[in-house]
């Protein structure tokens, strides 16, 4: 019986832990995002890209916000949608080695919400077309190595 008791004490633990956001975004980032972007976002060259200069440019635009919502470890991860936007939203303000323009819209659980669903399949190939364009799935844009992206490959 006394088994049971525990059980049912950590049981319930958990449960009300997903309820309540269980982790700050920090601790969200470290058991989501670190094992690849590592502790100050840099990436792993050649393997995993860094965050620090194109995050806040690719979250300016609709083509970028989408991109960052849509790539697999986003999109698939196991945060709730409040949670994925309250963690990219600390990144950008946390991880960027850019000022965060003031135009910039945080993300929101409906976006995400709207937009993981979808996981890029094609990653590499869709971010090498934002880094040229600006972060803009369009037409290059000649402008792009004056807002940080064109060196965050």
């Amino acid at each position: 019986m006394r088994g049971s008791a525990a059980f049912f004490t950590i049981a319930l633990g958990c449960a009300s832990a997903d309820a309540a956001h269980a982790y700050p975004p920090i601790v969200n980032y470290q058991l989501q995002c670190m094992g690849c972007h590592l502790g100050d976002g840099s990436g792993q060259p050649g393997r995993v890209p860094s965050i620090r200069r194109s995050l806040v440019t690719f979250s300016m635009v609709r083509e970028g916000r989408a991109f960052v919502v849509r790539v697999p470890g986003v999109a698939q991860s196991p945060l709730s949608n409040e949670d994925t936007a309250v963690l990219l939203n600390w990144m950008v303000r946390n991880l960027s080695d850019l000022a965060i323009p003031s135009g910039f819209r945080d993300y929101t659980s409906a976006e995400v919400g709207k937009l993981r669903n979808r996981p890029l399949a094609q990653v590499k190939a869709v971010r090498a077309r934002l880094i040229q364009n600006d972060g803009r799935s369009g037409s290059s844009n000649s402008s792009s190595s004056h807002n940080g992206i064109s060196g965050a490959r």
